[in-house]
Formats: structure tokens, sequence, C-alpha cells
């Protein structure tokens, strides 16, 4: 049925007039290849070729050039600003321009040097025996410093509807705990370059030529010993693993020679009762550690991280000591950003979860986001939740127990579009006239103290994680929602005057892929309400196992540079989201072109132009020293195996180009994997 619908809608674009292109790179297609053979190839081909890789960027791809759009955006908005600000003094935006003119006075912040610092410092050399470790610990965690362990308040993961203190493993200076241990050539060089970075900035720090050398390795041997009691990055990805609810007094059972207690007075919450352990044996491994280190170690641990901290506030030594290690030592990136896009980034954080992200964010929908994308955005969201309403309920593998569950679960799945309908409140945040690091400083004190003021409130489902200038999306497990800021709808991948077929294979894919997040090997595991719960029967369970492993198996085979597998496991719940979102965007695209006129535009089907659009939206160039970062860190797959994975496994795809069975880029019928 499906065979003859697509030939029927190929002979109607025959029959109707071309119609003009619109946001898709047609000319840029490698039509000397088949579509059947290498699509990311036939798709990008000559845009890899004649792309070059921005010298103070560690890629470059459709994510990078929106990014980029969006920053010169804002770097008009704040840098008229800054001149004299116009907005109303405690609000927001003045915060924030504020904020940003100090990151631009490079001359104050040479002038204040470490002074910023100093209070930091103070508590450090207060430390005169392991029972002073709590209050440095507390101080540098409130000034959002994190060292040993990280504090957090987020929502119960059992009890969606309270929030719920945290303590979990942090306080590596490298990436991941792996890159302490790993025993390659590569590795151990990066290791050693650590090193001596940190040698180098304790040196501009004031510390003796001949005592920093001794210093960088107590650290890094601290570092080690933390890093050896982690959980990898796999064994974090299970939610019920990383669940582990304590009141403070077995807490300061299980993992004595830290004075929990004390710790959790000095940060101001000295009434609290109970608190989930993510890592139970690392708490004990870190108290264990807190006892018997030696005070001087530890003095020298925490100097560090508040340096490597505060590193992009300081004066340029240090921000360029910085670069050359995590910049260009880690990503292969050979030149620093401007000074504009440096700030901005400072204050924004990758993710733009930093304190202020969300007062630039508000500066930036003013300017970029109007209420017909809006509108246009919550149309496409309607229809590929429609479309994995009526996978559900068809799917033929799932007991109806499950099913009911699962398309609850999808119904009140709560949908946020562009940016929140109230922002936040920053005008008890001490940001002004002050150098850069101080701003940084007070942003952090301040959000710490939003997120305890949490503790005992109603949860606030309102709140967004992401700052909304942000090019990124994300699935909430424990709201149960979808979240599209504003930054990424944003031209190639939504444009309110584009075709449904191309919105659909960009932005609509994205949709998809959040939306099937709540089913992914994570977040299946939480309900309708965003509760950690096996509401699955005990053999649908089972057999999602067998077909996420056949996910696994696949992109195990894939390999990047140097030689480099990806890894299955801490990739799959990013490729069961690609393999089901970029399903349910098709078949949401079917809905949306239903009694519309299917025509042809340049050529192509909007079948075709939904695939095109999507691969072109992965089209990426990256570092090798960033491709290796990623391999070994990040929970994505390679962009070349995000378009490959998935549509080796898709009928839709082969039917849009008619592709043979024995076509290279789609797997044979019976290894094709389907679970939404």
């Amino acid at each position: 049925m499906q065979r003859t619908a697509s030939r029927i809608a190929l002979a109607l674009a025959c029959a109707l007039p071309a119609l003009a292109s619109a946001a898709l790179d047609v000319a840029g297609l490698a039509k000397d290849i088949s579509a059947c053979d290498d699509f990311y190839d036939y798709a990008n081909r000559h845009w890899l070729e004649k792309t070059a890789i921005p010298d103070d960027k560690p890629g470059w791809g459709t994510f990078a050039i929106i990014e980029q759009r969006n920053k010169a955006r804002l770097k008009d908005i704040l840098a008229t600003a800054a001149k004299a600000n116009p907005f109303p003094a405690g609000s927001n935006r003045h915060k924030v321009v504020a904020y940003y003119a100090s990151g631009m006075d490079e001359a104050a912040i040479a002038k204040a040097g470490l002074a910023p610092l100093k209070p930091l410092m103070d508590a450090i050399d207060a430390v005169r025996s392991p029972a002073d470790l709590p209050a440095a610990f507390a101080a540098l965690h409130r000034a959002g410093v994190k060292a040993g362990f990280a504090f957090a308040v987020r929502q119960d993961a059992k009890n969606s509807r309270r929030y719920l203190a945290e303590i979990r493993q942090d306080g590596l200076g490298l990436p991941d705990r792996d890159y302490y241990f790993r025993d390659d050539e590569r590795s151990t060089a990066q290791r050693n370059a650590y090193q001596e970075h940190l040698a180098k900035v304790f040196g501009l720090a004031g510390e003796g030529r001949r005592a920093v050398n001794h210093i960088a390795a107590s650290v890094m041997y601290t570092e080690k010993l933390l890093a050896g009691a982690q959980m990898t990055l796999v064994e974090r990805r299970d939610p019920d693993r990383t669940y582990n609810l304590r009141t403070v007094e077995a807490l300061a059972k299980e993992a004595p020679g830290f004075d929990w207690k004390a710790y959790f007075a000095a940060i101001g919450a000295p009434a609290l009762a109970d608190i989930n352990v993510a890592q139970p044996a690392y708490a004990a491994a870190f108290a264990k550690l807190a006892a018997e280190r030696p005070v001087t170690d530890w003095q020298a641990y925490l100097r560090w991280h508040v340096i490597h901290a505060a590193s992009t506030k300081l004066p340029r030594a240090f921000e360029e000591a910085h670069f050359a290690f995590f910049q260009k030592t880690l990503t292969g990136v050979a030149t620093m950003p401007p000074r504009e896009d440096r700030v901005i980034d400072a204050i924004s954080g990758r993710y733009g979860q930093e304190p202020l992200a969300h007062a630039i964010g508000e500066l930036f929908v003013g300017e970029s986001f109007p209420p017909e994308a809006k509108r246009r955005a919550l149309d496409l969201v309607g229809h590929v939740k429609a479309a994995l309403r009526e996978r559900l309920e068809a799917n033929d593998w799932m007991e109806d127990a499950t099913r009911r569950a699962a398309l609850e679960k999808l119904d009140r799945m709560a949908v946020k579009i562009g940016y929140p309908d109230r922002w936040r409140d920053f005008s008890s945040a001490e940001v002004g006239d002050r150098p850069f690091a101080a701003n940084w400083l007070a942003a952090n004190a301040f959000e710490f103290r939003r997120n305890l003021a949490r503790l005992g409130q109603p949860v606030d489902r309102g709140d967004w994680w992401m700052s909304p200038h942000v090019v990124n999306a994300y699935y909430g497990s424990s709201h149960n929602e979808i979240v599209f800021p504003a930054g990424i709808l944003q031209s190639p991948y939504f444009d309110p005057k584009a075709d449904d077929a191309v919105n659909f294979g960009g932005i609509g894919m994205v949709i998809g892929h959040e939306i099937t997040h709540g089913f992914d090997d994570r977040g299946r595991r939480y309900d309708a309400e965003g509760n950690l719960r096996d509401w699955w029967t005990p053999a649908d369970r089972e057999r999602y196992r067998e077909r996420a492993q056949a996910v696994v198996a696949q992109y195990d085979a894939y390999t990047g540079v140097d030689g480099l597998k990806v890894n299955g496991k801490l990739t799959l719940g990013e490729n069961l989201s690609d393999l089901g979102g970029l399903r349910i965007a098709y078949l949401g695209l079917q809905r949306a072109l239903a009694g519309k006129p299917r025509g042809a535009i340049d050529g192509f089907t909007p079948e075709q132009r939904f695939f095109l659009a999507f691969a072109q939206a992965w089209r990426s160039r990256v570092r090798p020293e960033q491709e290796r970062l990623r391999l070994l860190t990040d929970s994505h797959s390679p962009p070349l195996y995000r378009v490959q994975g998935p549509l080796a496994n898709l009928p839709e795809f082969s039917r849009a180009f008619s592709c043979p069975a024995d076509s290279r880029a789609v797997r044979a019928q019976g290894e094709q994997v389907s679970i939404w």
C-alpha cells in the first residue's frame, strides 16, 4: 500500500509545475554518485569539499552556522547597549548588559588580577585539618566552582512533584575519568600536557618555579584518585543506579571521613533531611580521601579548581593558558575566538545554563522569534506527536497494558516553544560595575541561592533548563516535556516560509528526536508524571531490550578518527531517538501533506526533499582532535552516522529514492531495526 502511494505521489509530482527552491542546497548535491549508496555524501559532498573549518572553531556545520548568526545578533544588541546601558536599573537586561561590559573591559580585568578570587583563596588557606575541608568545599560550591563533588537541587526522580538535594561525582580537570587511565600514546601525551598546564597556571598565580612542578603533580595525583572511584559514562546512563535516597545520617555512616552535616550547614541547608547520593561508592571514596590525603594536597587541588573555573574571566595570560590546553590541545582549535564571542560564551555556557544565560535569551528572542514562527512550530509538533500516537496504536510487539501507559505519557508530554512564559527574576543578583570575575562569582552565588531555595517549594513546571537563545533542544524526563528554544528555530532547521518537506526534514526530525527521547532506553523508564517507575510488562521490557541491543551492535561497528569506534552503549539513547525521530517526522510530513498538492521542487518529490533536508541539517566538518574527544565522551554519534544510521533502517527512505535491495545505504530488510 505504501509503495503504491509513493508511486502515485511521484506521478502527481511530475504532472505539476515545478516550484521555486526553498532552504535546500540543491546545487551542492553530488549527483555523480547514487543516493542509495552514500546519502550523506550525495547530499553534502560539495559542501564538505569547499568548506573550511574557521581557525577559531573545533568544527563547522549547520549548528555552528546558526549559532554564529545568533551570536552576531546578540553582539550587535550587547555592543550597542554596553555604550550606555538603556535598560532600567535592576532589570534582567540591565544586569546582563553590565555583565557583558565588564567582560569586554580587559583593562579592568588586568588591573583586578586574582583579587576577585581572594575570598575563595582565603577559605582554602583556612584549612588546617580535614575537619576544615567541609567549609572550604562549601565556599567553592556556593561560588559555582566544581571541586570534589557536585551539589544540586533537582526534581526527585521517583517523586517528580518535589525537589530533592543531590550530590554526585565531579571535580576532574580532564574531560572524563577514563582520560586518567588510557595508556595509548595520545592519551599519555594529553595527560603530560595537562600536568604542564597545571604547572604553568600555578606559575601565573605566583607560585615559585621550583614549587610548580611538585604542586602540579600533587593535583594530578589527587584527581586520578578521584577518577578511579567514579562511574563510567555508560554506567551513569542508568537512572536506577544513580538514584540512591539516603538520610544525611545514613550518608555520614556510609561515607565517613568527611563531615557531611557540617558541609550542608555551610552551604545553607542545615535542616536537610534526605538526599540523593548519585554514586554512593564515589561518596565513600571521596570522604576517605578527605580524611587521609595531606591538607596541603587538598589546598593545591582546591586552588587549581578555583583558577581553572575562573580562567576565562581572568587576565589574558590565564585565558590564553586555558585556551592552549582545553581548546588547542583537546579540540585542535588554532586561534582564540573574538573577545565578544568569548564573553558571550562565558556568560551563557555551553547549553545556556550559566546563571544569567536566560537574560541573554531574553534579549535574543525580542529580535529573532516572531509570534507566527511559534504558531508554525506548534503545528509541526502536533503532526509529529500524532504520528507517534498512530505508531503506538498499531505497534505489533507491545502488549495493551504497556501501550496504554505509553499513550498516556505521549498525550501528557508538555510542549515548550521559543521562550518561557515567565522570565527568571535576576533582580537579587549582585551583578554590576565590578570586574568580570567578580560579576561571575556574584552570578554564581545568586544561582546557588536560587536553587537551594527550591527545597520544600512546589515544582515549577514552567521553568526552562536551557536558555532560549541556544541552538539545541531537549526532552526533560522529570517534567515529561519537550523544549525547543528560539535559538534552534532558525533557518535552515526551521523557516516559517519554507515548504513542509524541508521543515519536517530539519526541525521536524529534531522534534521527533526529542519526543522519542521520552521512549528511548532511559526515557522509557519514566512515566507520564515524570517519575522513575517500571511501567512495562516483563515481556515488553525484554522485547524492547532486544531491539535496542541491535542498535548498539549497529553503531558499535562504525569507525571514526584514529580507528576509534562509536560506543554503541554510550550513544544508545541518541541513536534510538534519531531512528524513531526521523520516522515519525516523515509520518508527520505525510499528515501535513494530506489533501495538499504534492508538486516537485527542483525535480524532487516532497519525500526526497524531506530526506535531503535531514541530511543537510547534519552536514559537518570536525577537527580530528574534536572528533576524538566526542567519540570518547559524547553521547551523540558523529554527524555522518546520525544520517547513515537511521536511514539504513528506514524502508521509507528506500522507497523515496527507489533504492535496490542491495544498496549500500540500506540494511537488508531482515536486519532493519524498528522500535517506534
